[in-house]
Parts: C-alpha cells; sequence; structure tokens
C-alpha cells in the first residue's frame, strides 16, 4: 500500500513537492486554500483555510507555509509519521547578530563563508519574519522529535512562484531590452535554492527517515550578473550588461538579489543523507520557461510581492536616463 503524504501550500514548494512524491508512487493530497491550476487529475485536493479547518493526518505531512509556532501546534504528533517544515536561510545572524530582516536598520550580516546548520540564529520570538521562523521549527522538535525535519532554502525560484526574483531578467529581455544595468557590477551573490531541489529533499527525506534542520541550496552561488547570462542564454536573447559600481538614484539596477555581502550556503549536511546536491543554478530552467509564459503587462497582479518593492523595477525611462550617462 502506497504511503500517504500531505502537502499544505499550492505554491512552489508545494508544486514542486506534489511532482517529486508523486514520482515515488506516493498518495499526494494538496491542501490549500484554492484548487491550484497545476493540480493534475491523479492529485487529490482538500480545500483548507489554516484558521479554520482541521489539521491534515498523512504518513508524512510537508507544510510550505508554516511561519510560526501556533501553525504547528495544530498537528497531532500521534497521527503523522513525519513532519517536514520549510523554514527560510533567513533565520541565520553574524557574529554581531545582524540578520537579513534587519539589515536597513543594523546593517547588512557580515558572514565568513558558506553558512553551515551550526551558524547562530536569531532567537524564536513574534518581531519578524525570522524570530516567528525559529520559534516554529522550535515547536515542530519539540513536539514531533526526530521525526521533524527543518529545510532551510534561500532565493527560492521555480514555476509557480509568487515571488519569481527572474522575473526582474525575463521581462526585460522579452521586452525588448538590449542594455540592462546592474547595481554593483553584477557582483551580488545572494544563495539560490531551486524548488524542485527543495521538493526531491522533501521527499528523500520522507523516505529515508532523515531527522533534524537542513539548508537547501544550488550547487552554485551565482552573481547577479551569472543569473542575467543563464536566463539570457536560455530565453536565446542578447543584451549588454551595464555594470554601476553603486545603487544609482531611483534604485536602477538594483535587482531582487542586489545585496552588499555574500549570502552563501552549505549544502553539505544534506549531501551527506546520499542527495544528490551537485545541481547548478541552471537545473531550475524550467522556472525560465514558466515565466517566459505569464502576461508581461499585468505582472504586478500576478506578482503583488514584487510590485511592493521600495523602488520601481522596471522603470526603463530612469535606466536609459543613468545608463546614458555612463
Amino acid at each position: 500500500m502506497a504511503r500517504s503524504v500531505a502537502i499544505v501550500g499550492a505554491g512552489q514548494i508545494g508544486f514542486a513537492a506534489a511532482q517529486a512524491f508523486q514520482s515515488a508512487d506516493w498518495e499526494v493530497t494538496i491542501h490549500a486554500r484554492s484548487k491550484p491550476r497545476w493540480l493534475s487529475r491523479t492529485t487529490a485536493f482538500v480545500r483548507y483555510d489554516t484558521q479554520q479547518d482541521r489539521a491534515p493526518v498523512a504518513d508524512v505531512v510537508v507544510d510550505s507555509i508554516a511561519y510560526d509556532a501556533d501553525d504547528i501546534a495544530r498537528y497531532d504528533p500521534g497521527a503523522i509519521g513525519r513532519l517536514i517544515a520549510i523554514s527560510s536561510a533567513s533565520v541565520y545572524c553574524d557574529a554581531k547578530g545582524r540578520t537579513l530582516d534587519e539589515a536597513a536598520q543594523n546593517g547588512f550580516p557580515d558572514f565568513p563563508g558558506p553558512i553551515a546548520e551550526d551558524q547562530a540564529t536569531v532567537a524564536g520570538g513574534p518581531e519578524t519574519y525570522s524570530t516567528r521562523k525559529i520559534r516554529m521549527e522550535q515547536e515542530a522538535q519539540e513536539r514531533f522529535g526526530d521525526r521533524a525535519s527543518i529545510l532551510r532554502p534561500c532565493a527560492i525560484h521555480g514555476p509557480w512562484s509568487r515571488h519569481p526574483r527572474e522575473w526582474w531578467f525575463v521581462k526585460r529581455l522579452l521586452d525588448g531590452r538590449t542594455r540592462i544595468p546592474l547595481a554593483i557590477s553584477g557582483q551580488s551573490r545572494f544563495q539560490t535554492t531551486a524548488a524542485r531541489t527543495i521538493g526531491e529533499f522533501a521527499c528523500h527525506t520522507a523516505i529515508g527517515d532523515h531527522s533534524g534542520i537542513y539548508n537547501i541550496a544550488d550547487a552554485d552561488s551565482p552573481s547577479v550578473r551569472e543569473i542575467g547570462e543563464a536566463i539570457a542564454t536560455y530565453l536565446e536573447k542578447q543584451a549588454k550588461w551595464v555594470e554601476c559600481e553603486d545603487y544609482p538614484e531611483k534604485g536602477v539596477g538594483r535587482t531582487p538579489w542586489s545585496i552588499p555581502a555574500p549570502m552563501l550556503v552549505s549544502g553539505d549536511k544534506a549531501a551527506a543523507t546520499g542527495f544528490d546536491t551537485a545541481r547548478p543554478y541552471r537545473h531550475g530552467s524550467d522556472g525560465f520557461d514558466w515565466l517566459a509564459q505569464q502576461p508581461r503587462d499585468d505582472w504586478r497582479t500576478a506578482f503583488p510581492q514584487l510590485a511592493a518593492y521600495p523602488w520601481d523595477l522596471f522603470d526603463y525611462a530612469a535606466e536609459d536616463a543613468v545608463m546614458d550617462r555612463l
């Protein structure tokens, strides 16, 4: 009899996890507020509101949307074999306690190299996204013990994303932009993670009963310019990369990955479980295909998280004015 998995959340991680578990012949049920457009005929769906409905029961639960301890406290450890909770690499802090969440106020964190799972984290609490994620992790481990698996991805990319950073390049290239400015000379490195890798490692964890906390990252850590080049090559487009040494006015050249110091993550612990982590950024190119099919005019409705950035991501007039002066 096939083992069952309940996947909570129908975004890019839910999609990738469903594909991975189905490929391994698990019985998959998606629990989400609304039925996703990607749902296949062989995948069960349960309309699920975390505030009203009873928590799912299955051999394995993959929760991709849990943000705080209360989201985990709803689960019955006696009715679930393993809980796999998706956290975030944003929980890490440097030696001075600086974090991604509070970089604007306290300065960007300075990490000596790729971050391992034993790097210090913020304390659990209600203050920020990351402190709530830590509180969520702690609740999962307290309730499920060695039947809890915590995954910490970075800048996620893949189909059905609600925050597709790659759109910054895809839209420009499809709009016919032949010059693309890059802040900090395009050298920022913000670790990327393919949603497909998250889904496949979740399945690997379920099959192998791997417990504990794991960073999930692409095998490489491409710079912003290398990300742009990979996307342009895949879409068969050409552009001139215009390097801006700093952040010009109006955020020109500032991408969703643009940070002043590297944020790199090690996937060695995941690899030690026997999982294949030798997958570079371009391994997630299915996300480029998906983005190329999205409407370019109504992107703010499709991707409200991108529209909420404190600068205009697609102010082409400002870009041209800055590039003309360089």
